[in-house]
């Protein structure tokens, strides 16, 4: 018998979809949990915020993970999404880590969109000039040089799913630096890959996406 899992989130996926895509690729036997009175749960999670995977483990033990990155590192790694070797794993990381830039860059803007809409109309284009384009010119050269459209290897790994997830969430529906096959064709052509696959478009249609 294998470990089986429960995702504790909100009825939405968000960035939290890239852990939800690494359950399901992964083949893993999980389940989802959602908050019924969430003033009353958030005490009982590791840091007080959501999400939290719970691991049951063969053995009957009980293994309790918070933090998105966390747990999406963890789950990669279990499920071999991780790369074939050291070096693959130190760059999945590394190009992991620069899409979360895009995405924790972005927060405190999206925050003012309707406090302060003047200020965000001055700061949100700044934000894709100065961050987000000069991010995805450097990964579409990495894509260009990999031969396999992937970031490492010859399959999907942690960073190609987050990719795809931060393409779909965080910029193509922003109005300014959509990725699409004339500006971006090597992010294109991944985000179609990993968007095409029975396990990501059942996964991604069973909720609306936060963004």
């Amino acid at each position: 018998m294998s470990s089986t899992y429960e995702f504790f989130y909100f009825e939405s996926h968000g960035i939290v979809l890239t852990s939800r895509l690494l359950l399901s690729l992964g083949g893993f036997e999980w389940k989802d949990k959602y908050p019924k009175n969430w003033a009353e749960e958030k005490p009982t999670t590791p840091l007080g915020k959501l999400p939290v995977l719970t691991e049951q483990r063969a053995d009957g033990s009980t293994f309790v993970l918070a933090e998105s990155n966390a747990i999406n590192r963890y789950l990669a790694r279990k499920a071999g999404l991780f790369g074939g070797n050291e070096d693959e794993a130190a760059l999945v990381d590394q190009f992991y880590e620069s899409w979360n830039e895009i995405v924790t860059k972005r927060r405190p803007i999206r925050q003012i969109k309707d406090s302060n809409p003047e200020k965000y109309a001055e700061d949100y284009p700044n934000y894709i000039e100065t961050i987000v384009k000069p991010i995805l010119a450097k990964h579409e050269q990495h894509l260009a040089k990999s031969g396999s459209n992937y970031y490492v290897g010859d399959k999907i790994s942690l960073v190609d799913v987050a990719a795809s997830v931060v393409i779909a969430t965080q910029i193509n529906n922003s109005g300014n630096a959509e990725i699409t096959e004339h500006t971006y064709p090597h992010l294109w052509q991944l985000y179609q890959k990993v968007s095409s696959l029975d396990a990501v478009k059942a996964e991604a249609s069973r909720f609306s996406v936060k963004k």
